[in-house]
């Protein structure tokens, strides 16, 4: 189970980055959102959470920044809805969580999906 931390003055919060389904940013702090439908609030800019969950794309973890205000782990992906600007994220067992995304983000992350087959 690999887990990142981020360290403030504050706290410290331990991200388990195999129910890590999403991050959406908001403001200079980032909305953390589990596979679970569990989310917190950190307080660290998306950029910070972005570096962060760099070293640990590989095989086992695709996490993709859609736009300015989204990260998400690709190894959730069940459906991309362009008409109602969201994207499904689903554990293929009993969870779903459905993350709004602007509509013309999504349509470039469906045409790369579309392009490269089950892989990005």
């Amino acid at each position: 189970m690999a887990r990142v931390n981020f360290n403030t003055r504050d706290e410290l919060v331990s991200i388990d980055l195999d129910l890590f389904a999403a991050a959406q940013a908001s403001g200079s702090y980032t909305r953390i959102l589990y596979i679970t439908k569990r989310e917190f609030l950190i307080t660290a800019n998306i950029s910070k959470v972005e570096e962060a969950l760099k070293g640990f794309n590989g095989p086992e973890y695709k996490f993709l920044r859609l736009g300015r205000s989204v990260i998400i782990n690709h190894k959730y992906l069940m459906r991309i809805e362009l008409n109602k600007q969201q994207l499904i994220l689903s554990d293929g067992d009993q969870h779903d969580l459905r993350v709004r995304i602007p509509k013309q983000t999504l349509r470039v992350y469906k045409d790369a999906v579309a392009q490269s087959g089950h892989k990005i």
